[in-house]
C-alpha cells in the first residue's frame, strides 16, 4: 500500500461514524449490538449495494421484533468508549478474545459468531496454495488480495450460537473446531426480473467477481478461454485494485478478442441484466468462499451456474466442479458449450426454480428469524 492510499483508508476510519444506535427503532427493554458495518444503515445512496447490506437490516428487524433495540457499528471498530449501553446480546462478524465489548456485556449476555466464509486458516492457504500455482504456471508472484489473517478458533466455543453461509463443504473447514450450536443461513440474491431462458447461448460464459482474482479463479479461466476461440468469456471484476494481476494476463484481457471485460458492474444496473441475458453459464471455479453471493445474484436472473464445491452450495441444480485443474475446467466448459439450446433452456428454468425455492431474501429472512428464536429459547429468553 502507497503513503497516500495509507493515509486516505485512515481518514475514511477516521471520519466515519463509529456506532449507530437504535437502527431499527427505539425504546425496546434490551440492547443489542450487531458488529458487521456500519455503512448499512447510513448509506442512502440508491446504487451500488452489496447484498449483505439488506441481510444487515434484516437481522436488525428480527432482533428488534424480539424485543432489542440494535446498535451497528463496524466489526473492527476498536473505540469501546463508544458503545453507550451493556448489551443482552451480541451479534459479531470476527469473534476474537480481545473484543470491543467486552466489559459492556450485561450478566448473562448471549453472544452470536456470524460467519460469512470458509474458515480463515483454511481460505488463507487456499489462496496462497493458488498464487504459488500461478507462479509455478507463469513465472510470476503476485500478491494476495484474500487473506484473512489470525482468527482464534478456540475463542468460537464460547459463543452461545453460531449463524454461518454455507452449506457441507464450508462447515468442513471447521472440522476440528469447537463449534457452539450452528445455523446454516442462505446467501440471498435479489429480487430482479429474470431473463427469457431461450436467450441464452450455451457458448457464451460469464464470470462475476469482486476481488482477489487468483482466489476466484480468473487466472485459470483466461487461459482456457484464450485456447477456445469458438467460445467467449464476459468478465465482470474490478481489475483496477489488482494491477499486478492486470499486467500479469494483460495479453489475455486486452488482445483476446474472445475474452470482454467490462469492470466492477452493478448487478442490477440495465446494462448488467442485458449483458448476462445471452451467457449460458456463470462460471466460478473459487478455491474458498462461505456461500458465494455472486451465484445467487447469477440464479435470480435464471442464470445456470458452474461452481466449484468450496462456492458453499450442495445443490444438484447446479454444475459442481469436483476440482479446479485446468484440465477439469476445459472439459466441463466444452461439455456446457455443446449443450443444445434446448437443454441450455431447461438449465436456466431450474436453476430459477432453485433460486425462489432457497435463495430468495424472504428465505433470508425466515431462516435468521428461525436460528434466533431457538437461540434465545434454548437460553431461556421469551420473545415480547
Amino acid at each position: 500500500m502507497t503513503l497516500l492510499g495509507g493515509l486516505r483508508g485512515l481518514g475514511r476510519r477516521l471520519l466515519r461514524p463509529g456506532l449507530v444506535r437504535a437502527v431499527a427503532g427505539a425504546s425496546a427493554s434490551r440492547h443489542a449490538l450487531l458488529l458487521y458495518t456500519v455503512r448499512a444503515f447510513t448509506d442512502t445512496d440508491p446504487g451500488v449495494r452489496h447484498q449483505n447490506v439488506a441481510q444487515q437490516r434484516e437481522l436488525a428487524r428480527a432482533l428488534d421484533e424480539l424485543g432489542y433495540e440494535v446498535d451497528a457499528a463496524a466489526f473492527d471498530e476498536t473505540r469501546s468508549r463508544l458503545l453507550p449501553h451493556a448489551y443482552d446480546l451480541v451479534v459479531d462478524l470476527h469473534p476474537r478474545s480481545d473484543t470491543l465489548y467486552r466489559d459492556h456485556l450485561r450478566p448473562g449476555a448471549l453472544r452470536i459468531a456470524y460467519l460469512t466464509g470458509s474458515r480463515p486458516a483454511f481460505s488463507d492457504a487456499a489462496e496462497r496454495e493458488r498464487l504459488d500455482d500461478l507462479e509455478r504456471r507463469r513465472g510470476v508472484r503476485l500478491r494476495p488480495r484474500r487473506q484473512v489473517g489470525r482468527f482464534e478458533d478456540e475463542v468460537l466455543a464460547g459463543y452461545d450460537a453460531c449463524f454461518y453461509f454455507g452449506e457441507s463443504t464450508t462447515f468442513s473447514t471447521y472440522d476440528g473446531v469447537r463449534l457452539p450450536p450452528s445455523y446454516a443461513l442462505p446467501n440471498s440474491g435479489y429480487e430482479v426480473e429474470p431473463t427469457d431462458p431461450a436467450l441464452r447461448d450455451g457458448r457464451r460464459f460469464l464470470f462475476l467477481g469482486s476481488v482477489g482474482q487468483v482466489h476466484k479463479g480468473l487466472d485459470l479461466l483466461l487461459e482456457l478461454f484464450a485456447s477456445e476461440p469458438g467460445l467467449r468469456l464476459e468478465v465482470c471484476a474490478d481489475l483496477s485494485r489488482e494491477p499486478d494481476f492486470a499486467r500479469a494476463y494483460r495479453g489475455e484481457l486486452t488482445a483476446t478478442p474472445n475474452i470482454h471485460v467490462h469492470g466492477f458492474v452493478d448487478v442490477r444496473s440495465d446494462s448488467f441484466r442485458r449483458l448476462q441475458a445471452t451467457c449460458g453459464t456463470m462460471v466460478l471455479p473459487s478455491c474458498a468462499e462461505g456461500q458465494s453471493g455472486t451465484v445467487t445474484v447469477a440464479m435470480a436472473y435464471g442464470l445456470p451456474c458452474a461452481v466449484s464445491r468450496w462456492c458453499g452450495f450442495d445443490d444438484p441444480g447446479l454444475v459442481l466442479l469436483p476440482d479446479c485443474r485446468p484440465e477439469t475446467l476445459r472439459a466441463i466448459v466444452r461439455g456446457l458449450a455443446e449443450r443444445p439450446p434446448s437443454e441450455v433452456k431447461r438449465s436456466a428454468e431450474e436453476t430459477l426454480a432453485l433460486f425462489r425455492r432457497r435463495y430468495r431474501p424472504a428465505h433470508y429472512a425466515a431462516a435468521v428469524r428461525a436460528a434466533l428464536r431457538e437461540v434465545l429459547g434454548r437460553a431461556g429468553v421469551s420473545p415480547p
